[in-house]
C-alpha cells in the first residue's frame, strides 16, 4: 500500500447503493486517475497542478448508468449533495502537485470545479460546494 505525503490514514473511501457499503481503496483511486489540469486554487491561493477522475464518469462506472444523485461525506459530516450527476467540471482529486494526497492536503480525495467560471476566488463562500477529506460516497437513481 501507498503512504500519501506522510500519512497512511485513511486508505480508502466507503461506497454505498441501495444500504450495501464496500470500501474502495484510495490505491485504486490514484491507478484510475486519469484527468490532469492546472489552476488557480483559492483556499492554497496558488497555482497548483492535480490530478483525478471526472465524478460523473467515476459515478457511471461505480453506480452503474441508473445512478443519477451522489451524497459525498466528508470526515467531519460535511456533505455534499448532487440530485443530477454533475458534467465534465467536477473532478475527484487524487493527486496534488504530482504527489498522493494525504491529510495534510485534505485528502485523501477531495472534489474541485475544474472551471469556475466569473466567482470572485477571493469570495471564498462562492466554493461551497468543494468538498475534501471525503470519506465516503452515496450513489442512488
Amino acid at each position: 500500500m501507498s503512504q500519501a505525503q506522510g500519512q497512511s490514514w485513511p486508505e480508502s473511501i466507503e461506497i454505498e447503493q441501495g444500504g450495501k457499503r464496500t470500501t474502495v481503496a484510495m490505491d485504486t483511486l490514484r491507478a484510475q486517475a486519469d484527468v490532469s489540469f492546472r489552476f488557480y486554487d483559492p483556499y492554497l491561493g496558488r497555482e497548483v497542478d492535480l490530478r483525478g477522475l471526472e465524478l460523473g464518469d467515476w459515478a457511471r462506472n461505480t453506480f452503474g448508468q441508473e445512478v443519477e444523485t451522489l451524497t459525498l461525506t466528508a470526515m467531519d459530516g460535511f456533505q455534499v449533495a448532487f440530485d443530477e450527476l454533475p458534467g465534465a467540471n467536477w473532478i475527484l482529486v487524487t493527486h496534488l502537485d504530482g504527489n498522493a494526497l494525504g491529510l495534510r492536503d485534505k485528502g485523501p480525495l477531495r472534489l474541485v470545479e475544474r472551471d469556475y467560471g466569473d466567482r470572485d476566488v477571493d469570495n471564498l463562500r462562492l466554493f461551497n460546494d468543494w468538498i475534501w477529506m471525503i470519506e465516503r460516497i452515496e450513489g442512488a437513481p
